[in-house]
């Protein structure tokens, strides 16, 4: 009867390691229960000798192949963390040992055509073809796998057994090397193959050239060519990305096809799948035409909503009262007044509703002194209109309507003159708080409300034009500007009320002497413009343009006897 040799010792409670002639090994449970590192479970009942066995390992294979099948299933580097840190010269030999194994049966199994990559090595080694190879490892497999089994167990080996283990890598390494088939060129058609997967190209996005455009369009509302310019920009852009990356996709797809072809004549089992690129769709395309189907509906909506008329500007006339014998006025539209003076052919008019052309910029050029909202207005009362549209009356061409809902209180009527091209119009609301209409007139100083049919108009629908019409016939008072050429509502007070004509006169001797003896002219530029434009933009009542005058000539006063203009 041979010797036996066995020995346990505590570690922590429940934790025990086990010497005997066999090897080492490490049981953790208790009474009833215990689990051995070598696989080993054991059931029992305290004190009654009554105790279960069972091996979670199985027993040695009959089959060398199942062997090696075991062996290669526990070169797995996760095993290797179980290790401490302490034992770092330990887990790196483990780790060479699984890598040269691993390599080895990869470069064998790729000459053959089978293509298998390291964590599907446990399917490759089922393959029935290459049985008989595989069993003539199971013995060097065997010794890597005690290796392996005694890191785990104990953190440490022996230089013996790492001397054994390495020999059996080298033994593992020659016979995959000595019996390697004829499908050498599976590994770099492979290798090809994932490069060309790899190179495909990534979609690209339109978040720029989208943001891009659609400031184009905002910029669209304020000036043309500047919009025009960035919204063809972000278009063109946008489609030189899409026009590249389908050019690209179509060169990587043919390069994949390519590769596919030659692993396909080489290949003969695909354990681990091929290279292939990522499943789904793009929708570069689509997503490139709904970006510029956006782009192009919010240009046309920001040309619809925001008509531009010519913004050549115009040199001011030469009045004090605006402070800008060199400042251009900024905002005239000069389509309006060189229609207006040249007369142009309106006869397209006729026959037309008003609520059709109110928005028309030759229609729109007719009138004088209209901002937007007074545009706006005059479409809300030119939306109900009779059948006959606009018509032909005594020279003029006479349109007029109502708001829809409201016709007998906000109505508007308007009359162009045909051998001018000038109009009048006339818009009468009733404001909420008050039930007495309020009557807005546009008119050319040439041409009276008296003198068109928009008197007699008035007389039917009892809009009272008393007030206007009387403003019209009071005598031209004198100003530092042409009242004839008078373009903003600003100009137009002016020219109707004889007080702020006075001041008007009266802030042009003020500017003359300021002018003169200003120490920083282009300061004194610069302010004038901007008072200027503060003006022309913000005041559209008497009262807004007393207080600017009477301001004016408190500072150009100030600087007339300083000449320093830092300061105001």
């Amino acid at each position: 009867m041979g010797w036996s040799f066995r020995k346990r010792i505590k570690v922590a409670p429940g934790i025990h390691i086990n010497l005997s002639k066999s090897g080492v090994s490490t049981s953790i449970g208790g009474k009833g229960f215990t689990y051995n590192s070598r696989g080993r479970v054991t059931a029992s009942i305290p004190g009654t000798g009554i105790r279960y066995s069972q091996s979670l390992n199985s027993k040695r294979a009959s089959s060398p192949v199942k062997s090696v099948v075991a062996g290669s299933g526990r070169i797995d580097p996760a095993t290797t963390e179980r290790l401490s840190k302490r034992e770092q010269a330990t887990r790196e030999f483990v780790a060479m040992v699984q890598a040269r194994t691993s390599t080895a049966l990869v470069q064998y199994f790729t000459s053959y055509g089978v293509h298998v990559e390291v964590g599907d090595l446990s399917e490759a080694v089922t393959l029935d073809e290459h049985q008989p190879f595989l069993e003539t490892l199971s013995q060097e497999f065997e010794v890597t796998t005690k290796v392996i089994r005694l890191a785990v167990d104990i953190g440490s080996i022996s230089l013996a057994e790492k001397e054994r283990a390495m020999l059996a890598v080298y033994e593992i390494e020659r016979k995959c090397t000595e019996h390697q088939g004829t499908h050498g060129e599976l590994e770099a058609a492979s290798s090809s193959l994932q490069r060309r997967v790899q190179e495909w190209p990534k979609a690209p996005g339109f978040v720029a050239p989208f943001l891009a455009g659609f400031l184009g369009c905002f910029v669209l509302a304020r000036s043309l060519p500047t919009g025009l310019v960035l919204v063809g920009l972000a278009l063109a852009y946008g489609g030189y990305r899409t026009a590249m990356f389908i050019r690209r996709k179509a060169a990587a797809a043919a390069a994949i096809a390519e590769a596919n072809e030659w692993f396909d004549s080489l290949v003969t089992v695909e354990v681990t799948p091929r290279p292939a690129v990522a499943a789904g769709k793009d929708y570069v395309s689509q997503k490139a035409i709904g970006f510029g189907a956006v782009i192009l509906a919010a240009a046309t909506y920001a040309l619809v909503a925001s008509p531009h008329q010519s913004n050549s500007q115009e040199d001011a006339p030469a009045q004090a009262s605006s402070m800008a014998m060199s400042i251009p006025a900024a905002g005239t539209s000069a389509t309006r007044a060189d229609v207006s003076r040249s007369g142009g052919d309106l006869s397209w008019l006729v026959g037309k509703n008003p609520s059709d052309v109110v928005n028309d910029r030759r229609f729109r050029a007719a009138f004088s002194g209209l901002s937007r909202i007074d545009w706006e207005r005059a479409a809300e009362r030119l939306a109900v209109t009779n059948s006959s549209g606009i018509e032909r009356k005594d020279g003029y061409l006479f349109g007029q309507g109502c708001k829809a809902h409201s016709c007998s209180s906000d109505q508007a009527a308007f009359a162009i003159n045909e051998a001018t091209g000038k109009g009048d119009l006339v818009l009468s609301e009733t404001l909420s708080s008050s039930s007495n209409a309020v009557v807005r007139t546009y008119q050319w100083r040439e041409l009276p409300l008296s003198e068109t049919p928009l008197f007699a108009w008035a007389r039917e629908t009892g809009v009272n034009l008393a007030p206007q019409v009387a403003a019209s016939t009071r005598p031209t008072v004198r100003t530092s500007f042409d009242c004839t050429k008078a373009r903003s509502d600003a100009e137009h007070i002016i020219c109707s009320d004889p007080e702020l004509a006075a001041d008007d006169v009266k802030l042009a001797a003020i500017y003359a002497k300021a002018k003169a003896v200003a120490k920083d002219q282009a300061a004194f530029k610069a302010r004038t413009r901007a008072q200027w434009n503060i003006r022309e933009q913000q005041c559209h009542d008497r009262q807004c343009l007393a207080r600017w005058y009477a301001d004016q000539n408190a500072a150009l006063t100030e600087i007339a006897n300083t000449g320093d203009v830092a300061g105001l």
